[in-house]
């Protein structure tokens, strides 16, 4: 076998190696790129989940701020009531301390004054009807002295009937007071406890909203780092189905250098065994030609074209 030979089936096998490693490396790719769209495919998905858990995030956050305010509010309302019941029961407190100091006074200056009722305009009508009688009679001596003394004496009577008056009246007004304090502490009671319960109802409400919330925080994040892997896979896939494309683009390169290269090797070939077979009858041809028998016109171009003529010629 010649080297021409040998040289154009070794250029045959580099083409059927080639073709199998084209082969090969196109089917690579292919399955790069199918692993690297599933894998974006996937990576959208979790986009649009995260950004549907997100959306839900943020609702959960505006009602946890709403429940956090209604919270608030409800704290200063307790803190108000608590302040005025205190207040309230203060004053309950201090009425009832003054109610029982103005019973022991009223009690003590009524044994003073004594068991009997006086009536308070009855006894200032006597006062006035004695001054006017001192002013407008001559009174002997005597008699003056017992009609002042006896003035003196109503007065004093009158002073404290009138302050026995006063402290009746301060007491009954007392006496009405402590039960309409007493209902409206009741009543400031009640609202407490139903405040107390709505707002207990709402701190229930906020831990269950941060339990959402930190289970869809938890959430996020897990999905977050699963996009992130599916993200990175996606991304070596791709950059693996680019080096398959640079090398299926060298492959390629070097497949059609060699087919030229082998056509190239076959085309001299033929033509150099065209080439010999030609020769070969144009020295058929020459022999005879020097016999001197006839030759015909394309075996006389033969002998022209390979230089015979001149070999008969010598």
């Amino acid at each position: 076998m010649s080297a021409d030979t040998e040289s154009i089936e070794s250029l045959k096998q580099q083409l059927i190696d080639l073709r199998q490693k084209l082969q090969e490396v196109t089917g690579k790719m292919q399955d790069a790129r199918a692993k690297r769209d599933t894998a974006n495919s996937e990576v959208k998905r979790l986009s649009a989940e995260l950004r549907t858990l997100r959306e839900q995030y943020q609702q959960l956050k505006q009602q946890i701020s709403t429940v956090a305010e209604q919270k608030k509010s409800l704290y200063e309302k307790l803190s108000k009531l608590r302040e005025d019941r205190k207040a309230k029961t203060e004053e309950l407190n201090r009425l009832r301390e003054e109610l029982k100091r103005l019973n022991v006074e009223y009690k003590n200056l009524r044994s003073f004054i004594g068991g009997k009722r006086i009536d308070e305009d009855e006894l200032r009508s006597r006062i006035e009807q004695l001054e006017w009688q001192y002013q407008t009679t001559t009174l002997p001596p005597e008699v003056e002295k017992i009609v002042i003394n006896k003035i003196r004496s109503l007065e004093s009577i009158y002073v404290n009937v009138k302050h026995l008056n006063e402290l009746r009246s301060k007491i009954d007004e007392i006496r009405n007071k402590i039960p309409a304090l007493k209902q409206e502490i009741q009543q400031i009671n009640q609202e407490l406890k139903n405040t107390v319960a709505e707002y207990l109802k709402l701190k229930e409400s906020m831990q269950a909203l941060k339990q959402q919330r930190e289970e869809l925080v938890k959430k996020i994040i897990s999905l977050k780092q699963e996009r992130d892997r599916i993200r990175e896979e996606a991304n070596q896939h791709h950059q693996l189905y680019i080096s398959l494309l640079s090398e299926e683009r060298a492959i390629r390169e070097e497949l059609e250098r060699v087919s030229i290269l082998l056509k190239a090797k076959e085309l001299a070939r033929h033509i150099d065994e065209r080439r010999r077979l030609l020769q070969g009858k144009a020295l058929e041809a020459f022999e005879k030609y020097q016999k001197g028998e006839p030759i015909t016109l394309e075996e006389y171009k033969l002998l022209a074209e390979f230089n015979l003529l001149n070999l008969k010629q010598q």
